[in-house]
């Protein structure tokens, strides 16, 4: 069984995306949680009603149409949480920067209290009004804001994420997938999608069901980026692993339009001739908006390498061109990025082992002759893929507001987040550039039907090049003057009676929280993820629901009565909470609960399962379970005598410096390293990173700098810090700032728009002629589609069935279903063959001999399947109901076993002469090879797939499991025929011999 629903994105013109599939045994995947810049909350209600059934989350791309509503719903939808979560690293990773930068950049995101679908439910007396004293309000305030997810927060949402590789197959019964249960007939695979860095299409296994899910993937190589695992094969065939499954889910993007000739280079060449004609010549500012970790990558890698290459760029001739990287999170983007060389594309890494291996060579010179090494030091030479040498780093309003009030008469260019305009820094870049033509914005995506600035533009240039076919119209620049109305957000945080009354209000909440989990506790109800097998189970909630009535009652009149007389609310501020028989787990010095009168599980003994966190090698181990008891001893001997130094040495009240080591509880003497040294070596380590930092930009043609430093902003500090490390003092304010109460207020105002504007497609997504290619390459059974506009996707699906019609006339096969959802309907899209479980007879079973094939047992079967009160006439026999003539006829409302035995003699002497030998398993070439060798024969390849041996025989591999031997020819010759024909069965046998032999009968 496989149900598809869409609960975002198909025929619609938001690229949010979110898909649910529904499996057998009830099983639900959700696939991407994805929003779009709306924020609008009202956007995930169907997301909302299906939590509480979702077993499984996978997610695709670290995008805002794939991941921009996870940190929401991790926070506000209830048991979201709890689900188990799948993704590649980069996604997990590029994610979690992904959604910071949403929250500290656009208040929208927080979402209004008064939007949320949870309104109070006074009528019922749960509402907050009956929470608070008499005579108090606890109206909110106008336009309150909810409270978003912390950075701590999201990095809690994200660390749980559980990463896999690409084309790692994963049962989720086993231990490396933290779940089990229902879920455990269920594998999954990765494969890389392209589009962003570590992009996934998604395999989804059950049974007969063999599910492709391909949103936004590209099936061309980028400068970074791989991509998409689709041609595999080999000879370019598509994978074996993705050929012909069940079911295709395929976004319908870009199906009506085609790239630009020339692919990748011309597309990087007509931007860096835009950066040229408007910088260079004019000395204007070029903004790429685009999004926060995705494509950001590929046009920071592009950029970088071309300013290294070019001296005209660079600076090393006339003035240069200033080169900036904005946004919120791109300093932990850039210290992140160089632990994910794997996942990029080949050449990147080709590029990485090449520059260590010169740096490896040459270190031991450097180190003798270290006065000298910066001035023989090429620029560039010694720099990553990912170290930047000109492209600044810009990661506060400020930073960016003097880079464009500046007056160095020297063009710049601008990455900036985010690709619509809308919030980022590549709104408040554009609002300062809009009133000079001799500014460009490089509109990096399509944008048709779209509001706001990114519409603007993009109907503005579309106009003017609507003479002009499409591919020829991109990189044209045109001047756009227009007018725009623009909505200004605004975040201001609350105080005075406004900031009372919304304490008051979440208090009132935490109180209805509180009261639900006292309720979930006590009412015996089973966990989010625990499996209720007993059927007893709802006859034991029907015993205990007036006393759970009585409960609710109870409770919430004690949760009234605190706030009234304390206006605290019990959880909150540290105070006790009645958590039931729990207190003998959770409570000290509690080893006493009195069970009389109670119900549910607060008759039983507690007791809380500890899951052990393992990773593909097993159980994770604790090094300090293992420590004797002097050595723990000493290490918190050590730790109050770091600690009491440390104390000695800070004055209180005041922030520690960045020179001043922090010794940490737990690392004791030994990292301290003996005070001053240690603090030596620091400042050491300190000092060569920054020389070996300042050497890289030496060469940069110092006064064809803009004098823009970022690291001198932010403090020299930052040079020290160590990779993957970010300052504790911003980490601190953005908790602060995000944790505040605040309310957000909104300015409407007009601009005049002058600027000039074009179109380079950097979007890295599949057009026309790959889905035409690519789809009957796949052949699937049943193509569902999703991710794209109404009249993308009722071109792609007319297109498809013209396709797959006239190829079934031709190979007599049936029909393919093709189907087109709309959010919020259900398509069933289930195989169309029915699987049925049988019992091996006592007899068959007897006679079988199994053979092994890559962990499986295969053996050839030929029986005969009956019932089993047929097969096993003295068994028990099936109940049965008389009919109208006095005979007996077996009950139909029950399931009937089937059993799997011998033949009759009559039967099996007939079908014994037909059934021949079968071979399974597959051999790989390389091995064929080295065995032919080690036989005395001589074998090399020629071509892809083709094995000659002894110049006669030619050994050809189309696919998996498909292996064909023939003659090559070689004369008339009797002689040469029999020697041919003696290599031939000799070739045959071996290859033979990597295979299983399942004999027949």
């Amino acid at each position: 069984m496989f149900h598809f629903t869409s609960l975002l994105g198909a025929q619609s013109d938001s690229p949010a995306c979110q898909s649910l599939l529904e499996l057998d045994n009830n099983i639900k995947i959700l696939i991407d949680v994805g929003w779009d810049v709306s924020f609008d909350p009202s956007m995930l209600s169907e997301l909302e009603k299906h939590t509480p059934t979702i077993d499984l989350i996978l997610l695709t791309h670290p995008t805002l149409s794939h991941m921009g509503a996870y940190a929401h719903a991790c926070k506000h939808i209830p048991n979201f949480n709890s689900i188990p979560v799948y993704s590649t690293f980069p996604v997990s990773n590029l994610g979690r920067l992904l959604l910071q930068d949403i929250y500290l950049s656009s208040p929208k995101a927080y979402t209004k209290l008064r939007d949320s679908n949870t309104e109070d439910q006074s009528t019922t007396g749960f509402g907050a009004a009956n929470f608070v004293p008499q005579g108090t309000t606890v109206e909110l305030p106008e336009d309150a804001l909810k409270l978003p997810p912390t950075p701590t927060d999201i990095d809690s949402y994200c660390q749980k994420i559980v990463t896999l590789k690409y084309s790692q197959p994963t049962a989720l019964h086993t231990a490396l997938a933290r779940v089990s249960g229902k879920l455990g007939s269920v594998t999954i695979t990765a494969y890389s999608a392209g589009h962003s860095l570590g992009g996934t299409i998604w395999k989804i296994q059950q049974a007969q069901e063999s599910i492709v899910y391909a949103v936004d993937w590209n099936l061309s190589r980028e400068n970074c980026l791989r991509s998409a695992a689709f041609l595999g094969g080999e000879g370019g065939r598509v994978q074996e692993a993705l050929l012909k499954p069940t079911a295709l889910v395929c976004s319908a993007k870009n199906s009506m339009v085609s790239n630009m000739a020339g692919g990748r280079k011309k597309r990087d060449e007509v931007l860096l001739e835009t950066i040229r004609k408007t910088a260079i010549e004019k000395g204007g500012t070029v903004l790429i908006p685009t999004d926060s970790v995705g494509r950001v990558l590929e046009l920071a890698y592009l950029l970088e390498h071309a300013w290294r290459k070019d001296p005209k760029f660079s600076g090393k001739q006339g003035k240069g061109v200033g080169l900036f990287l904005a946004g919120r999170k791109v300093k932990r983007l850039g210290q992140v990025i160089g632990s994910m060389l794997e996942w990029m594309d080949e050449a990147v890494v080709r590029e990485f082992e090449s520059i260590a291996e010169k740096s490896s060579r040459g270190n031991r010179n450097d180190r003798r002759n270290e006065s000298k090494e910066g001035q023989n030091e090429t620029t560039g030479n010694k720099a990553g893929p990912f170290d930047f040498l000109y492209l600044n780093l810009v990661s506060t309003p400020g930073q960016l507001a003097r880079i464009l009030n500046s007056n160095d008469r020297r063009g710049k260019v601008i990455i900036a987040s985010d690709s619509s305009l809308e919030w980022g820094f590549s709104r408040d870049a554009l609002l300062k550039l809009a009133n000079d033509d001799k500014n460009v914005v490089v509109l990096t995506e399509r944008a048709e039907g779209k509001s706001g600035l990114t519409g603007k533009l993009w109907q503005g240039w579309r106009e003017a090049t609507s003479m002009s076919e499409d591919t020829a119209a991109v990189g044209q620049i045109i001047a756009v003057s227009d007018t725009s109305s623009i909505t200004t957000e605004t975040k201001l945080k609350l105080e005075g009676d406004e900031l009372l009354s919304y304490q008051r209000h979440l208090a009132a909440k935490m109180a209805l929280t509180n009261q639900h989990q006292s309720l979930m506790s006590t009412s015996g109800l089973p966990a989010v993820d625990a499996n209720v097998d007993d059927d007893d189970a709802s006859s034991s909630s029907d015993d205990d629901s007036d006393s759970e009535r009585q409960g609710k009652a109870l409770t919430t009149a004690t949760s009234k009565a605190a706030v009234m007389m304390g206006g605290v609310v019990p959880g909150t501020n540290n105070e006790k909470v009645d958590i039931g028989v729990n207190i003998l787990l959770r409570g000290q010095g509690v080893y006493d609960y009195d069970v009389r009168g109670a119900k549910g599980r607060n008759r039983m003994f507690p007791f809380q399962v500890r899951r052990k966190r393992v990773d593909e090698y097993g159980e994770v181990l604790r090094a300090d379970d293992y420590m004797r008891a002097e050595e723990k001893q000493g290490e918190e001997v050590a730790d109050d005598q770091g600690e009491k130094a440390a104390e000695e040495t800070r004055v209180m009240g005041k922030k520690r410096k960045w020179d001043e080591e922090l010794v940490k509880p737990g690392s004791g003497a030994r990292r301290a390293g003996g005070g001053a040294n240690a603090h030596a070596q620091t400042q050491d380590m300190a000092k060569r990173k920054g020389a070996q930092k300042k050497r890289l930009k030496s060469n940069r043609a110092g006064e064809g700098d803009d004098n823009y430093d970022p690291d001198a902003a932010e403090g020299d500090a930052a040079d020290s810090a160590e990779e993957g490390e970010v300052s504790e003092t911003e980490d601190e304010d953005d908790e602060v700032v995000l944790s505040a109460p605040s309310k957000m207020t909104s300015a409407t105002e007009t601009i005049r728009i002058n600027i000039s504007a074009t179109f380079i497609d950097f979007s890295g997504l599949h057009d026309q002629k790959s889905l035409r290619m690519l789809l009957p390459l796949i052949n699937p059974k049943k193509l569902i589609l999703v991710g794209g506009k109404r009249e993308e996707t009722k071109f792609l699906a007319e297109f498809y069935r013209d396709k797959a019609a006239s190829s079934n006339r031709n190979n007599g096969s049936t029909g393919i279903g093709v189907f087109s959802p709309i959010c919020g309907k259900m398509v069933n899209a289930s195989v169309d063959t029915n699987a049925w479980t049988v019992k091996l007879g006592n007899s068959l079973a007897r006679a079988l001999k199994w053979q092994n094939v890559r962990g499986l047992g295969v053996v050839h079967v030929i029986g005969r399947v009956a019932p089993a009160y047929e097969s096993d006439p003295d068994g028990k026999k099936q109940k049965t109901i008389t009919d109208g003539n006095g005979g007996d006829t077996p009950k139909l409302d029950e399931p009937m076993e089937l059993v799997l035995d011998v033949l009759p003699p009559a039967l099996a002497a007939a079908t014994r002469s037909v059934a021949q030998p079968i071979h399974v398993g597959d051999i790989r070439l390389a091995d064929l090879r080295k065995v032919l060798q080690e036989g005395g024969h001589t074998a090399e390849f020629r071509g892809e797939g083709t094995l000659l041996v002894d110049g006669v025989v030619v050994v050809r591999k189309s696919g998996v499991g498909n292996v064909s031997v023939e003659d090559g020819g070689g004369g008339l010759a009797v002689s040469a025929a029999a020697a041919r024909a003696a290599t031939f069965l000799q070739v045959r046998q071996k290859v033979y011999a990597g295979l299983a032999v399942v004999a027949g009968g």
